[in-house]
């Protein structure tokens, strides 16, 4: 059994108390670190045995006053209010969160949280301010088939830290939360456009008057806002139901018996999804063929800007 330094935050209302939440502040032996540290908020409607959503929450730079730990404090009255885990690596003694030993440990300490706890893995995002705010950018999208869609608050990046790896922001939800006197024009503007070019589902708020700080005004509500957005899966189906079909030959016939094999008109290598026509992603290849294997309904098949609505039967 692991040895845990567990801090429990209890909350008061007009009734009494109330279930508590939990801070878990630990460490571990990890590569050169012998005592690679990690935090893990837990809200007070946690049950084991049904499975809540979860932020891999990504620490600034600023040695002073960020580790895992505070940043985990930092965003744990907007974690309980939606009633969700925070995952929250950190850093080390240097404070960046994206050294190599660091990247590899984030992915250590996920596939670990889901063997600990009962995390819905389809309600898994990652979010970060500043330094982890970038890094929302960074690991989020080279590691974008953990996510389920990706909060970067005040991001501290250049465009050029993207280059590469923003075509992997296809359909994923992003939601971009920035102040306006944080260096818009290099650190906000570039990026949802960016999101938007290669076709993710991207919103903004830019802050009125807000600098590089995540002290802002209503921070609950305007976290809460943005993870609603990302909840919204809806917003991939009008992407594709809004987009003008460029060809409808990518299926040779839009009524698919089950377990038939297809040929497809694409290009050689070309990346294909399907979704269901609620527009959830199911089944994603490059193959020139594919066996369909779907029960009856309506789905959407989708390769770049081509789209194509069939049935299954």
């Amino acid at each position: 059994m692991r040895n845990q330094t567990i801090v429990l935050f209890v909350l008061l209302s007009s009734f009494g108390w109330v279930n508590a939440q939990v801070q878990i502040n630990e460490s571990m032996p990890f590569q050169s670190d012998e005592a690679k540290e990690y935090s893990i908020f837990i809200p007070s409607n946690y049950t084991e045995g049904d499975p809540i959503p979860a932020f891999l929450a990504l620490h600034p730079f600023n040695t002073s006053r960020w580790n895992g730990q505070t940043w985990c404090e930092e965003l744990a009255d907007f974690a309980e209010f939606n009633g969700l885990m925070l995952i929250c690596p950190d850093g080390g003694i240097d404070g960046k969160i994206d050294d190599a030993i660091d990247t590899a440990f984030t992915s250590f300490l996920l596939d670990s949280a889901l063997i600990w706890y009962d995390i819905d893995e389809t309600k898994l995002y990652a979010t970060g301010f500043s330094w982890g705010g970038k890094t929302t950018y960074t690991y989020g999208l080279n590691h974008i088939e953990k996510f389920a869609g990706l909060m970067p608050i005040g991001a501290a990046i250049s465009i050029g830290e993207i280059n590469g790896i923003d075509s992997n922001a296809e359909d994923v939800p992003v939601y971009i939360v920035h102040g306006s006197l944080d260096s818009p024009n290099a650190r906000y503007y570039p990026f949802l456009a960016a999101m938007e070019d290669n076709g993710a589902c991207v919103e903004g708020n830019l802050l009125p008057g807000v600098g590089h700080t995540i002290d802002f005004t209503n921070q609950v509500e305007i976290l809460t806002e943005a993870y609603e957005y990302l909840q919204d899966n809806a917003c991939v189906t009008t992407s594709i139901e809004e987009e003008e079909i460029e060809t409808k030959t990518i299926l040779p016939y839009s009524l698919v018996k089950n377990g038939e094999t297809i040929k497809l008109d694409l290009q050689k290598s070309l990346e294909w999804k399907i979704y269901t026509f609620g527009g959830q992603m199911i089944i994603k290849g490059n193959e020139p063929e594919i066996v369909i294997s779907l029960t009856s309904g309506i789905y959407i098949f989708r390769s770049g800007r081509q789209s194509q609505v069939f049935s299954v039967y």
